[in-house]
């Protein structure tokens, strides 16, 4: 879905043996679609800092894109825009 969050149907393994998990997990600042679960299906998880393309200044996802496979995916709601804040509001330095 872009930032965080992936479908819990990807944890399961496929009757091949094969898997749709995704080994790393990212989480922005926006924390969409990060929990426990998508947690620990990470074999690494990276934090994304900043916003690439517009640094400083975060990032939305208006709501007529938040169509319901990404509102469940990101744990929100369906129609619903979403923004993501420019800085992690809990992560101030490498000690943190």
């Amino acid at each position: 879905t872009g930032e965080g969050g992936e479908d819990p149907l990807r944890f399961q393994p496929m009757p091949d043996g094969d898997s749709m998990n995704s080994a790393i997990k990212q989480v922005a600042s926006g924390r969409f679609g990060v929990n426990i679960e998508y947690l620990s299906n990470a074999k690494e998880l990276q934090i994304k800092m900043a916003q690439g393309a517009k640094p400083g200044e975060g990032g939305e996802l208006p709501g007529n894109k938040v169509a319901g496979n990404i509102a469940r995916t990101r744990c929100s709601t369906e129609g619903v825009g979403l923004i993501s804040p420019p800085p992690h509001h809990d992560i101030y330095s490498i000690e943190d």
